[in-house]
């Protein structure tokens, strides 16, 4: 029985897809390969698919992501790195989990980001959660889809000479509860980074917006830090070193760079302090449309990297095209020689 349902599923969700590619004209999706923005005769140095809140289950979700699995292995855009932000699952047991990994197989690109999400410490609707349990998951199918033998949700990854520095929740809490333990680790791994590329971007993935960024105020409706302080220490560490892109999810608002937008005071993109950025992914899966976004699933991030500046491109990866209204450009502190 249950066979059948996912394949009546499947059906419907390829005939949703298809009727939305042929209108996807009239609601701002370029398909054509390379946007304008990203057409620069300058060198190029790396280009990330930044996405969020897939929430996969067992039966749900995998057709579209495996459609943008597709799309962010295309020659077109060239991706060097794969980001999921957290929440890969919608309940994080092993069938979700199964599902997710099975299906961003699909992706060709060789280094994939995995980060854990509050629903991914969960493996089941009931609660106490089992945090434990749940971690253990992670572990197991994060691992195997990156290729790594991480043993903590935390952890460092050198890609093409960038730094990438994975934080991650310590409790099933929906809102992030982050010990000084791991916010003094993130420390030490910022100093290295910074250290061995001084000009260079560094990206620090938590699935949690910090309190007062994003619309969150302090920590209204579960969607940032349960303790104010720790989110502050966080945010004052970022600050501590240039050129530092925080990224997150969580909050499945859509992309906005405007300040024409029904949450007041959103905007993806914003800077926390006078060195650090924060990016706020949508929620690829539940659609943002009555947060600002497109009325569409399927949106997330293609981040460049140049020598002197970071663009971040909005597209929808299973229409496989750019949106039109989405394009911020972060210009670099370089070093000033002496």
């Amino acid at each position: 029985m249950f066979a059948k349902i996912e394949e009546y599923l499947k059906y419907i969700g390829a005939v949703l897809l298809a009727l939305v590619t042929t209108f996807s004209s009239l609601l701002g999706i370029n398909p054509s390969g390379i946007p304008e923005e990203a057409a620069a005769e300058d060198t190029l140095c790396l280009t990330i698919a930044a996405i969020s809140d897939t929430h996969v289950t067992d039966t749900l979700g995998a057709p579209f992501l495996a459609t943008a699995m597709n799309d962010i292995s295309s020659k077109d855009l060239d991706t060097d790195v794969l980001i999921v932000a957290g929440d890969c699952t919608d309940n994080g047991n092993t069938e979700n989990w199964e599902t997710f990994t099975s299906t961003v197989a699909k992706c060709t690109v060789k280094n994939k980001i995995i980060a854990l999400g509050n629903h991914d410490t969960w493996t089941s609707y009931d609660s106490p959660h089992e945090y434990e349990e749940a971690l253990a998951l992670y572990l197991q199918y994060g691992n195997a889809i990156m290729g790594t033998s991480f043993t903590t949700p935390w952890f460092t990854r050198e890609i093409s000479g960038y730094t990438f520095i994975v934080l991650a929740q310590e409790s099933s809490s929906v809102a992030c509860d982050i010990s000084d333990e791991q916010l003094d680790w993130a420390d030490a791994q910022l100093a290295a980074a910074a250290a061995k590329g001084p000009n260079k971007p560094i990206f620090v993935i938590l699935h949690q917006p910090l309190n007062h960024t994003h619309a969150v105020g302090n920590n209204e409706g579960s969607n940032g830090f349960n303790d104010e302080a720790q989110s502050e220490k966080l945010q004052a560490i970022l600050n501590k070193y240039e050129n530092v892109f925080y990224l997150n999810g969580h909050q499945h608002y859509g992309l906005n760079e405007d300040d024409d937008f029904p949450i007041p005071g959103f905007r993806t993109v914003e800077r926390i302090g006078e060195n650090a950025v924060s990016v706020n992914l949508p929620s690829f899966a539940r659609g943002s449309y009555v947060f600002g976004g497109d009325p569409l699933i399927g949106d997330g991030l293609i981040i460049n990297v140049y020598a002197d500046r970071v663009e971040l491109l909005g597209r929808n990866f299973i229409m496989h095209g750019w949106l039109d209204d989405f394009s911020v450009t972060v210009p670099l502190k370089t070093a000033v020689a002496e």
